[in-house]
């Protein structure tokens, strides 16, 4: 047969798999997967939908190694499909050699608008220090990194989430000060892409590494650039990047917080007052790359919670409230993944939802309406909604009983909300945090958090706050500042969000968890209720580093 044949057939098999995987039968799908790639063992398509069958249902090794093929093989198209799917596998990856496979994979996710490109942070920034395992601070070297793509992509795409990449890209930094005041003109157009990279860096984590007194060209290492000073870095993505991303999007979400409108009065809680200007100076959480998820009805995501009343529910999900939407992330999410959606997205903060406004906007998305509000004045808004979220909100209110009331008392009957809520046993490490904070005299200014930063980065990985270090939120100003600096913070245990649900008058009918919790739930206790919070409580107990983000629970209004 000849090659023309062999893709024929290979042809015919990849429809028959995809016919069968429509169909349910997992077993005829992999086969005729088998048989497409027996036909034409190089067919990037099937290939690609081998690796993407493999990832679904339970082979991710297997499955990485097919889809990188797939990627090698294939043209642009193919790549934006597996995406997703491949970065998922990527991210959880702990390389121990440099690879350049796994290189090109990267920068190939990396550069994908169907991937967050945070999730790649991690493994990047430890694929990019076994590339290059010293570094000698030499011009040549600062060069080979202004050339090298990967490097680029991570600095302009990506927040760092490495301790050891922050002690690098300080050295970097002070080698390109040294670089650029010796070259006396304009820097070579790899000195120029890597000094915008690394200010693209420092812009998206608000310089929260140490700050230095600079002049010149390498000034914008340590603060916001003016647009003059990015274009004297030359020409090229990463300049372009710069340009738009620490220049001309803060002055459109200047002007557009002044235009959004107000959903309830202004309120009189110290505490919402306290927490406003807190995130109008420092805007949470930072994000640069908009979500891109699965589409999914959310009617059909409610409707799955094991606890729900379908009846009471009605399978009517089609207006959304997102009480404390911060800079947008959660309501451009839903809007992508549920277009039908009308979500109104609320928050203290002008300058957070501005952010949001911004994407919005640019992403065409007119489902969304942003405005300015206090979830404590809610009981002054006459809408009604399908479905709440408030996802690591109320417990930063002096009183979130009182929150999650005024949250329940815009559900519709059958309605449900979804919370997001700091675990006791989790925190355990922030309160140790809050305690050297206090003790230090240490208040939430810029030049406070990066000393507290500093502390933390020199302890050894055995003493209890060096684990802070394993948080996202560590490495920039505002999520530090969030992290263990926040004006007010309350914490719970399983039973006690029981307490709270009830004493709003909900019911608990849903409980999310990892997959790695609901293992250890399913090994302590079988087949029981994974709604009964008093057995996530035992096991908690046992393990308390669980719900090291929060609970995320739902709860619905009785119909």
């Amino acid at each position: 047969m000849g090659q023309a044949g062999q893709i024929d057939e290979a042809q015919t098999w990849l429809a028959e798999a995809e016919q069968r995987l429509a169909e349910g039968d997992l077993h005829g799908a992999f086969a005729a997967y088998k048989a497409c790639l027996k036909a034409t063992p190089d067919f990037p398509p099937g290939l690609a939908g081998m690796g993407l069958f493999l990832a679904e249902y339970g082979d991710p090794g297997t499955a990485a190694q097919v889809l990188s093929e797939a990627v090698a093989l294939g043209g642009e198209t193919l790549a934006l499909q597996v995406a997703p799917a491949f970065s998922r596998l990527l991210e959880g990856l702990k390389p121990r050699t440099w690879s350049a496979t796994l290189g090109r994979d990267l920068q190939t996710c990396l550069s994908a608008p169907t991937v967050d490109p945070q999730s790649l942070s991690r493994v990047t920034a430890e694929a990019l220090l076994l590339k290059q395992p010293v570094f000698d601070g030499g011009v040549e070297t600062l060069e080979a990194m202004g050339r090298d793509p990967l490097w680029l992509a991570f600095l302009s795409r990506c927040v760092n989430v490495s301790a050891p990449m922050e002690t690098r890209l300080n050295a970097v930094r002070a080698a390109l000060v040294e670089a650029l005041a010796g070259d006396g003109g304009e820097p070579t157009p790899a000195l120029g892409a890597l000094t915008a990279a690394l200010a693209i860096s420092g812009f998206a984590s608000e310089y929260a590494a140490p700050v230095r007194a600079a002049s010149g060209m390498a000034a914008v290492l340590f603060r916001p650039p003016t647009s003059s000073e990015a274009s004297v870095l030359g020409e090229g993505d990463s300049q372009a990047l710069l340009i738009r991303g620490a220049v001309e999007e803060p002055v459109r979400e200047r002007a557009l917080a002044k235009t959004v409108a107000a959903l309830t009065p202004e309120g009189a809680d110290a505490v919402s007052e306290a927490v406003r200007d807190q995130y109008e100076a420092n805007p949470y959480p930072r994000w640069s790359a908009p979500p891109a998820p699965r589409p999914r009805p959310l009617a059909e995501a409610v409707t799955a919670l094991p606890g729900l009343d379908r009846r009471a529910f009605g399978g009517k999900a089609e207006s959304v409230l997102v009480a404390g939407c911060g800079t947008g992330f959660e309501p451009i999410d839903m809007a992508r993944m549920d277009p039908s959606l009308a979500i109104t997205a609320m928050d203290l903060s002008r300058a957070s939802l501005a952010h949001g406004l911004r994407v919005a906007q640019d992403l065409g998305l007119s489902g969304v309406r942003f405005a300015q509000g206090d979830i404590l004045a809610l009981d002054q808004v006459q809408a009604r909604f399908d479905v709440v979220t408030s996802t690591g909100v109320i417990h930063h209110m002096a009183r979130p009983e009182a929150g999650l009331a005024r949250l329940a008392g815009v559900l519709r009957p059958g309605g449900v909300v979804r919370l997001g809520l700091y675990s006791e046993r989790a925190r355990a490490v922030v309160r140790m945090a809050h305690d050297l904070i206090r003790a230090r005299g240490w208040t939430p200014v810029e030049a406070d958090i990066r000393a507290f930063r500093a502390h933390v980065l020199a302890l050894p990985d055995g003493e209890p706050l060096a684990t802070l270090k394993d948080s996202a939120d560590f490495y920039s100003l505002s999520g530090c500042r969030d992290l263990v600096f926040h004006v007010q913070e309350h914490r719970y245990t399983p039973p006690q969000l029981g307490e709270l649900i009830a004493g709003a008058g909900l019911r608990l009918v849903g409980f999310e968890a990892s997959p790695e919790a609901r293992a250890a739930f399913a090994g302590a206790f079988g087949r029981a209720d994974p709604l009964d919070l008093g057995l996530w409580d035992q096991l908690e107990a046992r393990r308390p580093d669980l719900f090291a983000g929060m609970y995320h629970l739902w709860a619905q209004k009785p119909g």
